[in-house]
């Protein structure tokens, strides 16, 4: 097997109040419940740690998309306030999604009361021999959740919009991490069959403005994907001004916000060797259980070299032994 995962089911968050992500995701973004339910605390304990209790969840999709999902856990204790994490802080950052029109997308959540960095910039980021112009505005979503809006110049194929070509939103295309060992986390990520086919340094200073960044800071972006996976990439970046390192409190169903991510494989035992053997710490060996999450499937937590949790899931038919 060449690929364990090929892409990021899901962005985890925490919430203490599952009616403003709600109002945000559904209400304004156009994305739906697909699952909902209680994870009980002897699953919840082993998969995302001692005492995190009973976990009430809910799962958004994008038209049903099976990847770029949301994951709301409503945390019972959390072990920080919510806040938005700045670019330039160490640990997992925004979740990233295409709009197809951002002017409309900003006018629309300002008008409903969330506010943006900036309103949405352009700026030229190199590609090979050229450059290619993005239109970005970063948005301060409910619970310390960065969302970063995209107006693709030329889209990816994304399952929403292959689903709702009239739709004005997708499922996540990117989750967001900053990380202060860049080749430790590719290696990690390449031995689960994610690789950079994009991986440059620059400055602009539209990513200033869009970003909150000192004017003229450069950061390294490298976007990883699987061979064949889903939709959602993971955006890896490294400034040379870290800011605050929040890893400590992006902890699933303990911290608020964006906490860790989900992924799916087909081979749950060699996902997990090839993340212990690539630098990863297993914060939870495999095991079996149902959750409204992933129903029947075996899962598994780890920890990349850099501190991003990632959960790790197979699906399981009742019949597997």
């Amino acid at each position: 097997m060449s690929a364990p995962i090929g892409s990021i089911t899901a962005a985890v968050l925490g919430v203490a109040d599952f009616g403003p992500h709600l109002d945000f995701y559904c209400g304004e973004l156009g994305y739906a419940v697909a699952a909902e339910g209680v994870v009980e605390a002897a699953t919840a304990d082993r998969l995302w740690g001692e005492g995190a209790g009973d976990v009430e969840v809910r799962s958004l999709a994008a038209a049903g998309a099976a990847t770029g999902r949301i994951h709301l856990l409503k945390v019972n204790d959390p072990v920080a306030s919510a806040v938005h994490p700045h670019t330039l802080d160490l640990g997992v950052a925004g979740i990233n999604l295409y709009t197809r029109d951002i002017a409309a997308s900003y006018e629309r959540l300002r008008a409903a009361g969330h506010p943006w960095i900036s309103p949405p910039q352009a700026y030229d980021v190199p590609v090979g021999e050229r450059t290619v112009q993005v239109v970005e505005g970063y948005c301060l979503g409910p619970g310390g959740v960065p969302v970063v809006f995209v107006e693709p110049a030329g889209p990816r194929p994304t399952a929403a919009w292959l689903a709702d070509p009239e739709r004005r939103h997708t499922e996540l295309t990117s989750v967001v991490c900053h990380v202060p060992d860049f080749e430790a986390e590719l290696r990690f990520w390449a031995a689960l069959g994610m690789s950079a086919g994009y991986d440059v340094t620059f400055a602009a200073p539209g990513l200033d403005t869009m970003a909150d960044l000192p004017p003229g800071t450069r950061l390294r972006l490298a976007f990883l994907a699987g061979p064949d996976g889903g939709t959602t990439r993971i955006e890896m970046i490294r400034a040379d001004r870290p800011r605050v390192d929040r890893r400590s409190a992006q902890r699933p169903a303990h911290g608020l916000g964006h906490t860790a991510w989900s992924a799916r494989t087909d081979d749950l035992d060699e996902a997990v060797a090839r993340a212990a053997g690539a630098g990863g710490r297993v914060r939870c060996r495999p095991f079996a259980a149902a959750t409204p999450l992933h129903g029947t499937s075996r899962l598994a937590m780890v920890e990349t070299p850099n501190g991003v949790h990632v959960e790790l899931w197979q699906p399981r038919h009742v019949s597997d032994r």
